[in-house]
């Protein structure tokens, strides 16, 4: 199976999770999910690319 989108979470300048993902729908789906700081102590990364080479990131900190 071809991949054509790549998902990778990150708290706290640790990487947590990589998700592979063939198609815009699914892919789009889960970026929509991601919407907090998850487990993260300080902040959360989340970084999508694209089949062009396009970067898009969210990035949420903690609130104290």
């Amino acid at each position: 199976m071809d991949y054509n989108y790549v998902l990778t979470t990150e708290y706290d300048d640790n990487e947590i999770m990589t998700n592979r993902i063939s198609g815009f729908v699914e892919a789009s789906r889960v970026w929509e999910n991601c919407v907090d700081s998850g487990d993260a102590k300080v902040y959360a990364r989340y970084t999508m690319l694209d089949p062009t080479g396009s970067s898009y990131t969210k990035s949420f900190y903690v609130k104290s």
